[in-house]
């Protein structure tokens, strides 16, 4: 890259905005300086929770499902995992109604 890329001073946030949306921040990267991040004790403590809270399976399906269910959750704009434990959830409320 020749050169480094200043970023313009920009007035407001809608100009901030319609600029990155035509620009890319990899060429301005080198004029960036860095900021300290700190995070949240109780954020911290409830994304691990989150994390843990979920246990990996394994479950054989057949190509033709899984192509279908990714279909499926890029329509509805959700990760086809997410999608399938929805399903997974909602399966088990109606059993249980049905049993109670």
């Amino acid at each position: 890259m020749k050169g480094k890329n200043r970023i313009p001073k920009l007035r407001s946030d809608q100009k901030a905005a319609d600029f990155w949306a035509t620009h890319d921040s990899a060429r301005y990267a080198g004029g960036l300086e860095e900021e300290p991040v700190t995070v949240d004790a109780e954020l911290r403590r409830r994304v691990v929770e989150r994390a843990t809270a979920k246990k990996p399976v394994t479950l054989r399906l057949e190509n033709q499902q899984i192509v279908r269910a990714k279909e499926l959750a890029r329509r509805k704009s959700v990760p086809y995992q997410t999608l399938m434990r929805m399903w997974i959830a909602e399966g088990l409320a109606k059993e249980s109604s049905k049993t109670a």
